[in-house]
């Protein structure tokens, strides 16, 4: 009978210790004399004391002072507990343990914490349940920690001078501060959860989308120079950052709002003017100017001016928008539209020793453009649609000012250039073209030598009319911004000289992009037509086949 009672016993102690691991759970079990019966392995896991502690038959009270002496008591008690001596420690935890039930969690450690459970059954019998609750405990103060994080966050966005806000993967907005919302005169309550189609007019919508998409999907921060309009209808120029934070999977936009307004002044890059009604409807969009400053981090825009810089695109829209911001900047520029151009280009310019300073390139291009700039020795600078459109001006002038220990620009040579070679008095040039720019000069040459003509160049307005009158051409191209004389001058000098005579030569305006109002002065001067720039082969066969007469013969390809 002993035997089987031992038995019994063993399979008893077995089963509960089984329990115990099932659970990931330590405990004891005590009669209602406050003496041990049992106590799983698991306890020794919990506690640094003796085996001898835990064995059938020791008093509930020397358990709990083993617990003492261990150390545990002193090292994470709280301060209101910190003086209880050894027997008053433990009299209390012995009250505890009669109680019909007791939930307590402790801390044990500096990363530790015990949930410390106890039932005392109508038998008399008691059981302690001890369970590790450390990763939920971290949890909790992670959380705590995380939420006191986000309104901290919250508070100081709401305490910034500028706007801020916040958009997720699926560019909708999930955060905004106070500066924001009074900019756009909208609660928060009405932004979160929306998207730019929900709050603005197409037309605007489709810019603010196109532009957060970008940054978005390439992960590249965008600046971009806009005017909007308060909600009291003020208009504010403004510099808009983009940013791309998180995780893959988990993207937010940040954009950030500067007010410039005071900086905004005439003669700087292109930007984007949303306009609205009061309540801050956007409903237009049009072109406005920036003052360099704003765009080109501390570089002033005197230190572009000069400076020689081809852009690579087959992109006429993309084309059209670099231009007009290259020229605002003093940038002498000039477009070529594939690899061969590109290479023509530049082995023109090197022949003439014209340094090209910076070759932009647009990504959609070969990367054969890329390899050409490099055997030239040129910087080259490699960017999108949306970029050349919408930061051109700011990623040139963070190029230059990156590149301080760049040698300085040589100064203007005071002659012409050796490509400019006049034609013999007696004869009677095809072309004469007066233009400034020694890019364009390059531009001018390439072409016309495509077209098997003979051309003269002049640098100045005076030199132009000089040069009509030795070599009375069948057409000028006239540039309007030519030192000395301009082109306005320069055209009424040769109108009053050809007046009384029986031929007219056609002299045709050549405008930047930016100047295209400047049509009708053009005309009032005495120009026959104008043309913009960049000045393109089909565009000059135009000209020729409406105001030259033979028409030029025109070499293959």
């Amino acid at each position: 009978m002993n035997d089987e009672a031992s038995d019994d016993a063993a399979i008893q102690i077995d089963t509960l210790n089984t329990v115990g691991d099932a659970l990931s759970a330590a405990f004891i079990v005590y009669d209602k004399n406050d003496l041990l019966i049992f106590a799983s392995r698991q306890v020794l896991g919990y506690f640094p004391v003796n085996s001898q502690f835990v064995e059938p038959g020791t008093r509930l009270r020397d358990f709990l002072g083993a617990l003492y002496d261990s150390g545990i008591r002193f090292r994470y008690a709280t301060r209101d507990r910190s003086n209880l001596c050894r027997e008053d420690w433990i009299a209390e935890r012995i009250a505890s343990h009669w109680r019909e039930r007791s939930d307590q969690t402790e801390r044990h450690g500096p990363d530790r914490w015990t949930r410390i459970v106890k039932r005392r059954l109508p038998s008399g019998y008691g059981v302690c349940l001890f369970v590790d609750v450390s990763e939920q405990k971290k949890r909790e103060e992670q959380w705590r920690a995380d939420l006191e994080r986000v309104q901290l966050t919250e508070e100081i966005l709401d305490t910034l001078p500028f706007p801020v806000f916040v958009k997720d993967r699926n560019l909708t907005y999930v955060a905004a501060n106070k500066a924001y919302c009074t900019l756009r005169g909208m609660g928060v309550e009405q932004l979160i959860g929306r998207t730019v189609y929900d709050i603005l007019v197409p037309e605007a919508a489709v810019h603010f989308d196109r532009a957060d998409r970008h940054v978005m999907e390439t992960g590249m921060p965008a600046m971009i120079a806009e005017v909007l309009v308060r909600s009291d209808g003020a208009e504010m120029s403004v510099i808009t950052r983009k940013q791309r934070i998180g995780k893959p999977g988990r993207y937010f936009l940040v954009t950030s709002v500067e007010d410039i307004s005071e900086l905004a002044l005439a003669g700087a890059s292109g930007g984007v003017k949303v306009e609205g009604d009061p309540s801050n409807t956007v409903t237009s969009l049009s072109p406005v100017d920036f003052p360099p400053s704003a765009q080109v981090e501390i570089v002033s825009p005197e230190q572009f001016t000069g400076r020689k810089v081809l852009l690579v695109t087959a992109d006429t829209l993309v084309e059209s928008a670099a231009m007009r911001t290259l020229g605002r900047f003093g940038i002498e520029a000039c477009t070529v539209h594939g690899e061969d151009e590109q290479a023509a280009f530049l082995d023109m310019a090197r022949s003439v020793g014209l340094a090209v300073d910076l070759v932009v390139i647009d990504t959609q291009m070969d990367f054969r453009s890329l390899e050409i700039a490099r055997e030239h020795g040129i910087d080259v600078l490699t960017l999108d649609g949306f970029q050349l459109t919408t930061q051109l001006a700011y990623l040139i002038a963070r190029h230059f000012n990156r590149r301080r220990d760049a040698p300085s620009l040589p100064a203007p040579p005071t002659d012409d250039w050796s490509i400019a070679t006049e034609a013999p008095p007696e004869s009677q040039v095809d072309v004469l073209v007066a233009e400034d720019n020694d890019v364009n000069r390059i531009v001018f040459s390439q072409i016309l030598e495509g077209l098997r003509l003979s051309y003269v160049l002049a640098a100045d307005g005076n030199d132009a009319v000089d040069l009509w009158e030795r070599h009375r051409p069948a057409i000028v191209l006239m540039d309007t911004t030519l030192p000395v004389l301009n082109g306005y001058e320069a055209t009424q000098k040769i109108r009053e000289r050809e007046a009384g005579q029986s031929y007219r030569t056609p002299i045709i305006g050549v405008l930047p992009q930016a100047f295209d109002r400047d049509h009708k002065a053009c005309l009032d001067a005495g120009m026959d037509d104008v043309i913009l720039k960049p000045i393109s082969p089909d565009g000059l066969i135009a000209v020729f086949e409406t105001y030259r007469s033979p028409k030029p013969s025109i070499a293959a390809g």
